[in-house]
């Protein structure tokens, strides 16, 4: 019997907390990164394995014009001496995971549109308080005036498909927000920013990565995010690290947390004394077969389940695949298509024995380097593969986390099977 309604696909945490859905309390993520003082901070790891939950989480205990008292109530980070810290700083919050578009400009106005609801918001806020003209606010206001015109556009189609955004404004829209919050609090804010390479991966996808990159996003982000004075600290997430990107040639602040790395590892998928919890509660036995289905990625030497799955069983008590990356398939497809022969060889080994060992870049940009270890590092951090030995200097064995992944995999090996003929009939 069910103690708590199941929230799948709720990754809110308010929300979560507020309307009751079942929770596993991560708070102490707070904590860790408390902690680990870095200025910016990248976290990867596969889609549907809690990213966006652990950064509404963080928006939830800082923001300083939130009251987040009864929905952390009970919580492990507030039997800490961080619990003092709730609701004390201003935080600017960014969710780019449905940025999107066809075309260079559709994607500059879903950046807008991503970025406008934190304008809207702090606009409130300084209403009737600020001097709109002064220097520390007008560019500010310049913004906001520009993404007001986004969402009128956005009720007439003929209007929106040749509206053009300017690109000069929404280049420069989060360094601007920032410094405003700043002044207005005097307080340097918290900038979170889940999913920052859906972007990227969504115009390298259509055909414009590079124009968009080195026109609009590496200034957005790397004017925000290096040597910016205003800046408290800022942390971001997404699948990979896009390293070679102009956004990093500007940004090289970066701190990287790979599935590798032991910080933040436990605060991602459902540990095996949480899955066995969560199981209980909701009435379900902890058994062989569901570990061999859902158990297995390694993050950081942490052995976790994968969240999405371990819900969708208990809402549909039945052991079958229920996650599949798809947001990155065709990434996956158009490298595997173009595979060196080195690939091809410790590939038919992987489908083989079920384990290889390779070298695995982790944090290159399956979009910038075509190299086998490129597609193997887009293979760990998409979730298809996990790392079961480190043998040092970027060597590692890699297997198939679980029997769902596996069986997932199945589309792969066809798509591999089937280059591999086109490959023999040339």
């Amino acid at each position: 019997m069910m103690n708590q309604t199941l929230g799948i696909g709720i990754d809110d945490f308010r929300e979560i907390r507020t309307e009751g859905y079942y929770y596993i309390d991560k708070s102490l993520m707070i904590r860790d990164f408390l902690a680990y003082r870095n200025k910016v901070s990248l976290i990867t790891r596969p889609r549907r394995f809690g990213k966006t939950l652990n950064m509404t989480t963080l928006r939830e205990f800082f923001d300083i014009t939130k009251d987040s008292k009864t929905i952390f109530e009970g919580l492990a980070i507030m039997d800490t001496e961080h619990g003092s810290q709730l609701n004390t700083r201003p935080v600017i919050y960014l969710t780019l995971k449905n940025c999107s578009g066809t075309t260079m400009g559709e994607m500059c106005i879903s950046l807008a549109k991503a970025l406008r609801s934190e304008y809207l918001r702090y606009e409130s806020i300084f209403s009737d308080i600020v001097d709109q003209a002064s220097n520390d606010y007008f560019a500010f206001y310049q913004i906001y005036d520009m993404l007001k015109e986004v969402k009128e556009k956005e009720d007439t189609t003929a209007e929106a498909k040749s509206y053009k955004i300017d690109i000069t404004l929404l280049k420069s829209g989060l360094t601007e927000l920032i410094k405003s919050v700043s002044v207005f609090y005097k307080q340097n804010p918290l900038v979170l920013i889940d999913e920052y390479d859906q972007p990227l991966i969504k115009a390298h996808d259509m055909g414009f990565r590079e124009k968009f990159s080195k026109g609009v996003y590496g200034s957005f982000l790397g004017d925000a995010l290096k040597g910016n004075d205003y800046l408290g600290r800022a942390l971001l997430t997404g699948i990979q690290r896009v390293a070679k990107e102009s956004i990093f040639s500007e940004v090289n602040n970066f701190v990287v947390y790979t599935v590798v790395d032991e910080i933040y590892a436990p605060y991602f998928g459902l540990t095996e004394r949480e899955t066995t919890q969560a199981l209980k509660d909701n009435g379900f036995e902890h058994t062989e077969e569901i570990r061999n289905y859902y158990n297995g990625y390694i993050f950081g030497g942490v052995k976790v389940y994968n969240p999405w799955s371990i819900l969708k069983y208990m809402l549909k008590k039945k052991l079958k695949p229920y996650w599949i990356n798809s947001s990155t398939n065709t990434l996956i497809r158009e490298l595997v298509s173009n595979t060196e022969a080195d690939f091809s060889e410790e590939f038919e080994e992987l489908i083989r024995d079920g384990k290889v060992e390779v070298y695995v870049n982790l944090e290159a940009a399956f979009m910038e380097l075509e190299a086998p270890e490129t597609l193997w590092g887009l293979l760990v951090n998409s979730g298809y593969l996990t790392i079961a030995e480190d043998l040092g200097c970027e060597e590692y064995i890699l297997e198939f986390p679980n029997q769902e992944v596996k069986r997932e995999f199945r589309w792969l090996v066809a798509l591999y099977t089937k280059v591999g003929e086109n490959r023999n009939c040339c």
